[in-house]
């Protein structure tokens, strides 16, 4: 499993929780997965992203309160065409779709630039889940943001004000029965 995972408090509960709940299966299905149970620690840096149509449109179904001041607004409900335009957001819809399709666990990362040292990471952990329909899918996004400044801008300014970077992204496979942070393999996407 890639480092930034194991060195994320919240990313590597949010892995554990995923890996107990699918129970052996490939992954769990969307009603194994219950918000309360997850508690404080995780829900709030949590999006469960909903894929219709073929993976081709992104509705955001939650959206945690970390993660919603982080963006500078909430697109809880929204579907992602009718959102502002942003490069960090086709990014992580570029992910989601991937975990989909994979139907495999992501870990991806980007940063923003801006002036001489504003720099923002953010560590993303995409997981999938099935929802007993051929239609479309789920995927849930755990993210955590670093940055050296105490209230670094939001994502809505940055988009318009810094440079945003894609970093590394990986597929984790994993093998169904085994506990999955015990034996991981990392596949580098192109």
């Amino acid at each position: 499993m890639p480092a930034e995972v194991f060195n994320h408090a919240t990313l590597s509960a949010l892995f554990r929780y995923w890996d107990e709940k699918r129970a052996g299966r490939a992954m769990p299905a969307r009603r194994d997965i219950d918000p309360i149970e997850m508690g404080p620690r995780l829900l709030p840096h949590l999006m469960l992203c909903e894929l219709a149509d073929g993976g081709s449109r992104i509705r955001f179904r939650l959206v945690g309160t970390l993660l919603v001041k982080r963006l500078g607004y909430d697109p809880t409900g929204k579907w992602l065409a009718d959102l502002p335009r942003s490069d960090y957001l086709d990014f992580l819809a570029r992910m989601v779709r991937l975990s989909y399709a994979e139907a495999a666990p992501i870990f991806a990362d980007s940063t923003f630039r801006w002036g001489v040292k504003g720099r923002l990471d953010a560590h993303h952990l995409l997981l999938p889940l099935t929802t007993g329909s051929s239609d479309g899918g789920i995927v849930m996004v755990g993210t955590a943001y670093m940055s050296e400044e105490v209230f670094p801008p939001q994502i809505r300014a940055l988009d318009t004000q810094a440079h945003h970077s894609i970093g590394k992204r990986e597929i984790l496979s994993l093998e169904a029965t085994a506990p999955a942070w015990r034996d991981i393999k990392t596949a580098k996407i192109a």
